[in-house]
């Protein structure tokens, strides 16, 4: 992110390994999503469904809510760890075309957004460079937007994994903080996906869930 090789100071070492480990955390976070994302494809029947309105999705706990279309079907993983998942699958899309929020736990030490880096430094970490994801090598992304806005980090963007369609995804990252301290913080992730070839039909849905956030 453009530091300078030469530290100068432990001080100065020391807060850079720390935004460092803080960011590394963020991008392992985004990769297990990932991860169960792609995992996600054998669970369950296909549900044939037509789609329909948009209905409000609300978590007071984290203190959000937007708006999620009626009638995908809908799957929620949850793990020891503590994580969790809620998954929209487009019927008829073959998994394909979805909409997830992923909640992770992270340390009293993550009090914004800001402890990861700035929107642009998470974009840098997150998705831009060449990676390895659920396994796979040769992951390589292009941003098209990263904004912060409505206290949180908004990003769109196209990935391409070897032997597979080129993905278009919308993404928030935001930091749900506990009321007491920093204990119970939970990094939230809402992703919408769908393939690029898909992505002109899907994005005027996709305009209607990203911009419903609040």
């Amino acid at each position: 992110f453009g530091y300078s090789p030469e530290l100068q100071g432990s001080s100065i070492y020391a807060h850079r390994t720390s935004t460092s480990t803080r960011r590394g955390f963020l991008t392992s976070a985004s990769s297990k999503a990932a991860l169960l994302v792609s995992a996600s494809s054998v669970l369950g029947p296909q549900v044939s469904l037509a789609e329909d309105d948009l209905v409000e999705y609300q978590d007071l706990e984290c203190n959000f809510s937007m708006l999620v279309p009626a009638t995908w079907e809908k799957t929620t993983q949850s793990l020891p760890d503590r994580r969790k998942i809620v998954f929209y699958f487009k019927p008829g899309s073959e998994r394909k075309t979805l909409l997830f929020v992923a909640y992770t736990p992270v340390r009293s030490d993550f009090t914004s957004l800001g402890s990861f880096g700035s929107v642009d430094e998470v974009a840098q970490a997150t998705i831009l460079p060449k990676s390895t994801l659920a396994g796979v090598t040769d992951v390589t992304s292009k941003m098209l937007s990263a904004e912060s806005k409505k206290q949180a980090y908004f990003f769109d963007y196209v990935t391409k994994v070897p032997d597979q369609p080129l993905t278009h995804y919308r993404t928030i990252f935001s930091l749900a903080t506990a009321a007491a301290g920093g204990a119970g913080n939970v990094l939230v992730s809402i992703t919408a996906q769908a393939p690029e070839t898909d992505y002109e039909t899907m994005k005027p849905l996709f305009d209607k869930i990203i911009d419903s956030y609040k």
